[in-house]
């Protein structure tokens, strides 16, 4: 009983929050449009930015087992004093893990964030960080992952970094809905093929919420990573609107019903970030956008992420 009142009480965020549907456990749920990031965060920063974050109105926060700051991003959102059932985490545990060791590894979050349920719990990528691992390996860990969302510990479950083989690796066995793929994407992606966008349009058609992170090109080498703050095309788009060129970079994301994780530390551009809903770009505007063609995606090449190599099948 207790589990299911856990899950009862999940994610009932505030009505006039902006949100997209996703498959959850046990039905649909609202997933936020816009969190604040915390990858390359220790847990000082991590909890700082966080408490900022809610403090300025966000209502979700994501993280990882493997970013090593949950400790910190717990103590945020129990200094931020908001009702549980009126937020949203994400966490990721590694992926690449047998079944006993995702189990255990689920729990770790739980306990470093002190909480009794996240709202999402992806798996981080198709196979370890060194692409060991294949479609028996997938599908272990997301059977796993499955049995632990089912005693309560989790209203919806998904991956990152997986193309449509990966996926259907992982729906052939499953019996919960994949709810999200968190991948990389921003303006400079919007024409990009499918080896870079991690299959988007595909995802859609899966009924996958496809959200991305990385929307300001931060992991992007030089020149790119600044391209999206202080660009000449997003500084143009940003004066027709008085927002500055990275609110317009995240806007052209989100107006596409993806959801976002910027990352800052800065309370004034975790402020910035978030106000992405007082004015809406105009057709010409996003197709303009759409149509750039840099920052490429971060990755093995421009046309292709990297991710859709990863945890080919060994045969011997």
């Amino acid at each position: 009983m207790r589990c299911a009142a856990i899950l009862a009480g999940a994610a009932a965020l505030p009505a006039d929050f902006p949100t997209v549907p996703m498959k959850g456990v046990d039905g649909p749920i609202r997933m936020p449009l816009y969190g604040i990031g915390t990858w390359e965060y220790n847990d000082t920063v991590a909890e700082a930015a966080t408490l900022s974050a809610f403090q300025q109105g966000y209502r979700h926060v994501d993280t990882a087992w493997g970013y090593k700051n949950q400790v910190g991003v717990g103590k945020a959102l129990a200094a931020a004093q908001v009702p549980r059932e009126e937020y949203f985490v994400t966490s990721k545990i590694p992926g690449g893990l047998n079944a006993s060791a995702t189990t255990a590894t689920l729990d770790e979050c739980l306990t470093q964030l002190g909480l009794e349920y996240v709202d999402l719990m992806l798996i981080h990528f198709p196979a370890t960080w060194a692409g060991e691992g294949g479609p028996g390996g997938r599908k272990e860990e997301w059977l796993a992952l499955e049995a632990w969302a089912k005693q309560g510990k989790a209203k919806a479950i998904g991956v990152s970094h997986y193309c449509q083989r990966h996926v259907q690796d992982v729906q052939s066995v499953a019996s919960v809905p994949i709810a999200v793929n968190q991948v990389q994407y921003h303006v400079g992606m919007g024409s990009a093929p499918d080896m870079a966008t991690d299959y988007r349009d595909w995802m859609v058609s899966q009924g996958i919420v496809y959200q991305a992170f990385s929307s300001l090109c931060g992991p992007c080498d030089a020149p790119y990573n600044t391209e999206l703050i202080t660009g000449d095309l997003v500084t143009k788009i940003g004066k027709a609107h008085n927002k500055t060129g990275a609110q317009v970079a995240l806007k052209w994301v989100v107006q596409q019903g993806i959801p976002v994780l910027p990352k800052s530390s800065n309370p004034k551009h975790i402020a910035e970030n978030g106000a992405l809903f007082d004015f809406n770009l105009t057709a010409a505007e996003m197709q303009e956008l759409t149509q750039a063609t840099t920052p490429p995606v971060a990755g093995n090449s421009p046309s292709d992420s990297g991710d859709c190599g990863v945890g080919e099948e060994v045969v011997v």
